[in-house]
C-alpha cells in the first residue's frame, strides 16, 4: 500500500510539471489556443482526480470484503459480532493492512510503524501472551500469530467493567479491636464506662458506618467488619485515620485504650476469611496492638501503624497456665532438645538453660543445642571458660548429636526467636512434630510451622524474663544453680541495655528471684568486659557517625567485619547521646551480609523500620541482615525506610 501511494504521487508531480510546462510554452507561442489547452488539462484533471477516487474506494471495498474473502461470510459476520480486529505487518514491523474494525476510530495506519502506534504491543514481542490496550472508549486484548505476522484485537470492555465491579465488589473480613479496654474498664464505675463507650467504642461503629461497612459487637472489646474492597481501598488511602482517632480520643480522657484491625482478603472462602483474620488479629496484637494488620492470600502479612509500645498485661494466671501445659508436653515426650537463634545471645542460651532445669524437674533427657562458630563472641568465651560446670547440670550438644536425638517423640523448644529463618538449625525444626515456642520479639509473620504451644510476650523484657515467670508453677520447684542465675542475669541484662529500655515491675521481680538463686554480678561484668582491641574497634566505629535528619545517627562503618555484639554496644552508646531519637549502626558481618543494629528513644519504632529492609525486632531495638548490597546501599535504603516510617508516624 505504502509503494502504490509513492507511485501515484509521483505520477502526479510529473503531471503538473508537464501541465505547468506546456501552459508557459502556449502562453509565450501560441496564446490563441491557450484557452482550449487549458481546457483539455481541467478535463484531463477531472479524469485523473475521478480515477485516484475511483481506485481508493475500490481498494476499500477490497478491504472491506477481505475477511469474508479469507475466512467465510460466516466468520466476517462473527468478527462484527464479537468486534473482533485484525491487523498484518511486514518483518520490518510496519502495517500493512487493517481490517474494517479501526474505521470505527478513524485510524488508517497502513504503512506506518506498528510499535510506534501502538507501543503497548512491544509487549507481545518481549514473549508476552497477551497484552491489553484502549482505543477510544473501549479496551482491547491483543494476542497474535508471530510466524504469521497477524494480531488479533479483542474487544473486551465488558469484561474489564465486570472483572472490576467483581474486585470491588469482592469480600474483605475485618476485626476491630480495642486493646486494653477490659483493663481499663474493669475496676471503673458505669458512669466512667458510659464515658469512655460514647468517646471510644462509638467512635468505631461510627466510622464503620460512614464507610457502608457491616459490623456488628462480638465481644465487649470487639467488632466483626465485613465490606468490600471498593471500601477497603477508601480506608486505606485514608491511612487507617480511625487508629489514630482512637488513640488520640483515649488521650483526651486519659485512657490506655488504642485500636487494633485486622483484615483478610481475596480468599472465595469465608471460613478461609475468618481463619486469616484471627491470625492477623493475634499478629497485631503480638507486635504491641495500635496498627493494622492486612492478611492478604498468597501474598502475606502487611502492617500499618505500631507507634505505641508493647503495654505489659500478661496475669500471673497465663504465666501458670502456660507452665502447666509446658510441663505436660514435657511429661508427654521422650526427650527435649532447646535450640536458640543465629548468633546465640546471652539471653537465647540463658532461657535454653533455665528451661532445661525445668526439664530436670520431669525426670526427662534435655539437650542444649550449641554451636559455638554461630556464637557472639562474648557468650562463646564465657561458655568456653564456664563449660565443665555448665555440663554438671545441662547437656550441651552439637548439631550432629541433636539429629541422632530427634524422633517422632521429641518436644523441640525455640528459645528467644520465633522465625524459622532466624532459628540456627532449621532442619531441626522442620523434622519435629512437637514444638515450643518461648520469644519476647514482636511477631513479623505467621511461623511457617505447626506449634504445639506458643509463648510470645512482646512486652516482656527477655525471654530470660518469661522463663524465670514458669519456675514456681510446676510441681516442684525449679532449682537453678549460681551460674545459671548469672547467665540469665546477663542476658537480661543485655536485652534491657543495662535495664534502660523494655523494664516492668515484672522485669525487676524476675531480677529479684536470679539475686536470690545466687547471681554474681561481679562475674557478669567479668563476662560483659571488652577486650581492648575490640574497645578500640568500637571508638573507631563511633567515629564514622553521621547526622541525618538532625535526630537520627548512622554510623556505616566499612574498614572489617563487626561482631553484632559490637554493633550493639556502639548503637546503645550513640542513642544516650542528648537529642538524639534513634541510632543506626551499619557493617560487614561477612563478606556478602551487611548488618544493622538499631535503637531508640521511643520517638521512632525501630522495628518497623527493619523491618522494611528484612529484619524485625523491638519497637525500641532492632536489626536487619541485607545480604547481596553494599553498605553504601544498604545505608540509602535504611533512610528511605526511616523516611516512610516517620511520614506514616506523622500521618496517624
Amino acid at each position: 500500500m505504502a509503494e502504490r501511494f509513492e507511485f501515484i504521487k509521483t505520477r502526479l508531480m510529473i503531471l503538473v510539471l508537464f501541465e505547468l510546462v506546456l501552459i508557459a510554452v502556449f502562453s509565450m507561442l501560441l496564446e490563441k489556443y491557450l484557452y482550449l489547452v487549458q481546457f483539455v488539462l481541467l478535463l484531463i484533471n477531472f479524469i485523473v482526480i475521478f480515477i485516484i477516487f475511483y481506485d481508493a474506494q475500490s481498494s476499500y471495498r477490497k478491504r472491506v470484503f477481505s475477511v469474508s474473502k479469507v475466512l467465510g461470510n460466516e466468520a466476517k459476520h462473527a468478527f462484527d459480532f464479537a468486534k473482533l480486529g485484525i491487523i498484518t505487518y511486514d518483518r520490518n514491523k510496519n502495517i500493512t493492512w487493517m481490517s474494517e474494525l479501526f474505521d470505527a476510530y478513524d485510524l488508517e495506519l497502513t504503512g506506518s510503524d506498528l510499535l510506534e502506534e501502538f507501543p503497548k504491543l512491544k509487549e507481545l514481542f518481549d514473549e508476552k501472551e497477551e497484552v491489553e490496550i484502549t482505543l477510544g472508549d473501549d479496551i482491547y486484548q491483543v494476542g497474535g500469530l508471530e510466524n504469521e505476522n497477524t494480531l488479533f484485537f479483542k474487544n473486551v470492555s465488558d469484561l474489564a467493567i465486570l472483572a472490576e465491579q467483581n474486585k470491588n465488589n469482592q469480600v474483605v473480613l475485618g476485626i476491630a479491636h480495642l486493646d486494653n479496654y477490659e483493663e481499663t474498664t474493669q475496676y471503673e464505675e458505669e458512669q466512667t464506662i458510659a464515658f469512655i463507650d460514647s468517646n471510644i467504642r462509638q467512635a468505631v461503629v461510627r466510622w464503620a458506618d460512614n464507610h457502608e461497612m457491616f459490623i456488628r459487637r462480638i465481644r465487649q472489646d470487639r467488632y466483626l467488619l465485613v465490606l468490600n474492597e471498593r471500601v477497603y481501598s477508601d480506608i486505606t488511602n485514608e491511612r487507617f485515620s480511625i487508629v489514630h482517632d482512637i488513640k488520640e480520643a483515649a488521650k483526651k480522657i486519659d485512657a490506655r485504650i488504642t485500636l487494633s484491625l485486622a483484615f483478610a482478603r481475596k480468599s472465595d472462602s469465608l471460613k478461609e476469611l475468618e481463619d486469616m483474620s484471627n491470625r492477623a488479629l493475634e499478629l497485631a496484637q503480638s507486635r504491641g496492638g495500635d496498627q493494622v494488620a492486612i492478611n492478604t492470600k498468597n501474598e502475606g502479612m502487611k502492617y500499618y501503624g505500631g507507634s505505641t509500645e508493647a503495654i505489659e498485661k500478661r496475669s500471673k494466671v497465663r504465666v501458670r497456665v502456660m507452665a502447666q501445659n509446658l510441663g505436660d508436653l514435657i511429661k508427654k515426650s521422650k526427650n527435649v532438645i532447646i535450640v536458640g537463634h543465629k548468633m546465640t545471645d546471652f539471653d537465647s542460651f540463658a532461657s535454653a538453660l533455665g528451661i532445661s532445669s525445668i526439664v530436670k524437674v520431669y525426670k526427662k533427657d534435655a539437650s542444649i543445642v550449641v554451636n559455638l562458630n554461630d556464637t557472639e563472641s562474648t557468650l562463646k568465651d564465657a561458655i568456653t571458660m564456664h563449660r565443665k560446670e555448665l555440663e554438671k547440670n545441662h547437656h550441651l550438644i552439637k548439631y550432629e548429636e541433636a539429629k541422632k536425638l530427634l524422633t517422632d517423640d521429641t518436644l523441640l523448644i525455640m528459645t528467644d526467636h520465633h522465625n524459622l529463618a532466624q532459628t540456627q538449625f532449621e532442619d531441626l525444626v522442620d523434622k519435629a512434630k512437637k514444638i515450643v515456642i518461648i520469644d519476647h520479639h514482636r511477631r513479623t509473620e505467621e511461623y511457617g510451622f505447626d506449634t504445639v504451644l506458643n509463648y510470645v510476650e512482646a512486652a516482656a523484657s527477655s525471654a530470660s524474663e518469661l522463663v524465670i515467670e514458669l519456675f514456681p508453677y510446676h510441681r516442684r520447684n525449679v532449682v537453678i544453680s549460681k551460674l545459671d542465675a548469672t547467665f540469665m542475669y546477663t542476658g537480661m541484662l543485655i536485652d534491657t541495655n543495662r535495664f534502660r529500655s523494655r523494664t516492668h515491675s515484672r522485669t525487676f521481680e524476675a531480677v529479684a528471684e536470679l539475686r536470690k538463686y545466687g547471681a554474681d554480678l561481679g562475674e557478669v561484668e567479668n563476662m560483659l568486659k571488652d577486650e581492648y582491641e575490640n574497645f578500640e574497634l568500637k571508638n573507631l566505629v563511633l567515629g564514622t557517625s553521621q547526622r541525618y535528619e538532625e535526630q537520627y545517627v548512622i554510623a556505616p562503618y566499612k574498614d572489617r567485619f563487626l561482631p553484632r555484639t559490637l554493633m550493639s554496644q556502639a548503637a546503645d552508646d550513640i542513642i544516650s547521646v542528648k537529642d538524639i531519637e534513634a541510632s543506626f549502626v551499619v557493617a560487614n558481618v561477612s563478606d556478602d551480609v551487611v548488618a544493622i543494629s538499631a535503637r531508640s528513644n521511643g520517638e521512632l519504632n525501630v522495628q518497623v523500620v527493619m523491618e522494611r529492609l528484612g529484619g524485625g525486632g523491638h519497637f525500641t531495638g532492632a536489626a536487619a541482615q541485607i545480604k547481596g548490597r553494599s553498605i553504601n546501599d544498604v545505608v540509602k535504603e535504611l533512610k528511605e525506610a526511616i523516611d516512610e516510617v516517620r511520614k506514616e508516624s506523622e500521618a496517624s
